[in-house]
């Protein structure tokens, strides 16, 4: 039973990654012609704070970021829009009729996690740390350097 449960778990990540895939997939086919999704940060109101935005591989997507407005909607109404949005907006251009009942589920999983900046990798991590420290040391060498104490004793 212990074996299960292990095996499990460890399994659950990858079909969780495997989820997300899909979800991008499926908005990929659906919606990514004329949309984008940038995820947002956590402080965007504080004056000059940028929302993380990866660096586009390809350029997609004429119409509205979708980003800064899924956080804005519920669940209920994404839904709504997605599986019906002529009936949401009338004069709207999206088209969703081909996409299968599933695939709905998928984007609006796909938009859900997709808004949220991603965490910083291990590197970038390691390289703040390091900064940080570098500073650290800096910072004490020049007190160090204006230590009056030490100024009156001369050099030996």
């Amino acid at each position: 039973m212990k074996q299960l449960l292990l095996l499990s778990l460890l399994l659950l990540p990858g079909l969780a990654a495997g989820a997300a895939d899909a979800g991008k997939l499926a908005f990929d086919k659906a919606c990514a012609g004329c949309h984008t999704v940038t995820p947002q940060g956590k402080d965007k109101g504080k004056r000059g704070a940028k929302a993380a935005r990866p660096i586009p591989t390809e350029r997609r997507g004429r119409g509205t970021d979708l980003g800064p407005l899924i956080p804005k909607r519920t669940p209920e109404q994404l839904s709504a829009w997605i599986a019906r949005p002529s009936q949401v907006k009338p004069k709207t251009s999206c088209d969703t009729r081909l996409l299968p009942a599933d695939d709905r589920e998928l984007v609006l999983n796909y938009l859900a996690h997709s808004i949220h900046a991603p965490a910083p990798t291990r590197e970038a991590l390691l390289r703040q740390q390091l900064k940080q420290d570098l500073a650290a040391r800096q910072a004490q060498k020049q007190r160090k350097a204006n230590d009056p104490s030490r100024r009156s004793k001369g050099k030996k």
